[in-house]
C-alpha cells in the first residue's frame, strides 16, 4: 500500500526552467531597484525585502517541493511570512516616526 508521502514527484524541465527564469528576473529587479532608488533608502529596502520574500516562497514552493507536501507546511510558511511582514511594517513605522 502506497502512502501519499511516498509518491515520487516528477517536475518537468519547463517548470524548473520557468521558475529559474522568474528568480533571475526578480534578482535583476532587485539590483535595478537598489541602483535606481538610491535616494529613497526606506523604499529601496522595503522593495528589496518584498522581492527577496517572493523569491524565498518560489524556492520553497518549487525547488523544495512544498507544493507536494501536507497543507500544514504551506500554512506554516504563510504564518511565517505574515509575521515577517508585520514586524517589518512595525519597524518601518517606528523608524519613520522618530
Amino acid at each position: 500500500m502506497k502512502d501519499k508521502e511516498n509518491k515520487h514527484h516528477v517536475v518537468s524541465y519547463s517548470e524548473n526552467f520557468g521558475t529559474w527564469v522568474g528568480l533571475i528576473l526578480l534578482t535583476i529587479l532587485t539590483v535595478t531597484v537598489s541602483v535606481v532608488n538610491a535616494n529613497l533608502i526606506t523604499l529601496t529596502v522595503v522593495t528589496a525585502l518584498l522581492i527577496a520574500s517572493t523569491k524565498a516562497i518560489l524556492v520553497a514552493y518549487w525547488y523544495m517541493h512544498l507544493k507536494f507536501d501536507k497543507k500544514i507546511y504551506r500554512i506554516m510558511l504563510g504564518v511565517t511570512m505574515t509575521l515577517f511582514t508585520s514586524f517589518m511594517i512595525l519597524t518601518i513605522i517606528d523608524y519613520i516616526t522618530r
